[in-house]
């Protein structure tokens, strides 16, 4: 059995005939032009003629990437098997599809898919549709959390209790979201020590004999984010801490790195290249997106209102009231957005808006339902003491939830509720198991 790294959250188990990859994000930028990669990427797309399967964690670009997967090409893509969690929307797995991959499988919670007798995938859905991944390859177990919160031991002995012994565990080690504003930087550095102790937790409670660091291999790279890199911590810290603190084997990989876990391995080396790439990043070549004409903004809100109102057709006195107030930094201006009218002018001072963002962020949350969750990743905004951020964020639930067709209160809301409840009853022993 071989790993071997590709970047950022990406990586390639092979095994006999089998090289599956997981989520390949090979280059370009991430979350409305948000995130850049640390190290540039060795693998091509050629390269993916050798590749069988695919698997996506969850539907964020670094992790599924429609541009990267377009520019590998047809007769390859017909050949690879794409493997992925079952969802309500079907969005990855009907792209996938068209797109011409060999097959789309949807993976079903708590039960193994064998590939072959050798190689072995569970694949369980986690919090706001993420998914983690337990790998049975040979004779050893690799788990891959990539963003699923793993941050408390109520939540670890849950996951090992469904898991059990693991030999080898890919975690996450930077944050991925907003953190403070931008002389916010002991947040951010408090941020980074809960990233190390959530390690902690998962090391103690999981136990892995290896622990990979991976999937925060980026940078923050848009003038309007680019605060978010002071307080992150680079990968030497989290290699220091992991072997010296916790004394667990660390192994850190750079992209094109391959590692049989037979073999003695090097992580110094793979640790020093970093380091230099994360000084050649570009301290002046940060992403400055042109301003969206005003009058475009509010057309696009209008569009964005009608979009929810015939998703939520229920609930439309509910949207209508919905209010926020913001101030769109590259206007100078203040604007009311409302459920009923859509973006309109107001003359509230900038300090007490919810929220400062530019005209481009605001349209692309306009345009797209994923968009304000994108916003809160990116971190492409700030916030004011005397507003109420929350006032703008009860747009993005209302889009996020429709983005994944959660309507509230939404049959799938219901059929979680309504599972949970038969599960118990089928531990407890009121139900026979056949009627779940």
């Amino acid at each position: 059995m071989k790993i071997k790294f590709v970047n950022h959250a990406s990586f390639i188990i092979e095994h006999e005939e089998v090289k599956l990859i997981c989520d390949p994000w090979l280059e370009g930028s991430s979350f409305n032009y948000g995130w850049g990669l640390i190290s540039k990427t060795k693998m091509k797309y050629e390269d993916f003629k050798d590749i069988t399967h695919i698997w996506f964690s969850h539907e964020h670009p670094d992790h599924f990437s429609p541009p990267n997967l377009i520019k590998i090409k047809k007769d390859i893509r017909a050949k690879i098997t794409v493997l992925y969690q079952e969802t309500t929307d079907k969005k990855v797995y009907e792209f996938c599809k068209k797109a011409g991959f060999k097959k789309q499988i949807e993976l079903k919670e708590n039960k193994f898919f064998e590939i072959n007798t050798e190689f072995k995938i569970m694949c369980n859905p986690y919090v706001a549709g993420d998914s983690y991944a337990l790998f049975h390859v040979g004779n050893y177990k690799i788990l891959n959390l990539n963003d699923c919160v793993v941050r408390t031991e109520h939540s670890a002995i849950k996951l090992k209790k469904t898991i059990g012994e693991i030999d080898i565990l890919f975690t996450q080690f930077g944050y991925a979201n907003k953190v403070g504003n931008i002389n916010d930087i002991s947040l951010r550095k408090a941020s980074s020590d809960e990233k190390l102790q959530r390690i902690n937790i998962q090391n103690r409670i999981l136990k892995p004999k290896i622990i990979i660091p991976f999937a925060s291999f980026i940078k923050f790279h848009h003038i309007e984010n680019k605060y978010m890199n002071e307080g992150m911590y680079k990968i030497d810290k989290v290699y220091d801490y992991i072997n010296n603190k916790l004394n667990t084997k660390c192994i850190v990989m750079y992209p094109n790195d391959t590692w049989e876990p037979s073999e003695r391995w090097n992580s110094k080396k793979s640790v020093e290249k970093y380091i230099i790439d994360y000084e050649k990043f570009p301290t002046n070549g940060f992403v400055i997106s042109e301003p969206v004409a005003e009058s475009t903004l509010k057309e696009n809100s209008k569009v964005f209102l009608k979009k929810i109102k015939i998703g939520y057709s229920n609930r439309i006195r509910s949207i209508n009231s919905l209010k926020t107030n913001i101030f769109i930094s590259d206007y100078g201006k203040s604007f009311e957005l409302n459920g009923k009218n859509g973006l309109v002018k107001t003359n509230i001072g900038q300090f007490s808006c919810d929220i400062i963002l530019s005209s481009d962020s605001l349209n692309y949350c306009f345009k797209e339902l994923w968009g304000f969750d994108t916003l809160a990743i990116n971190a492409r905004y700030q916030e004011t003491k005397k507003g109420n951020i929350k006032s703008f964020k009860n747009f993005g639930w209302v889009a996020s939830n429709l983005n994944r067709k959660e309507i509230f209160p939404g049959i799938t809301l219901f059929n979680r509720i309504r599972n949970k409840v038969h599960k118990l009853s089928i531990k407890y022993g009121r139900f026979p198991r056949e009627n779940y």
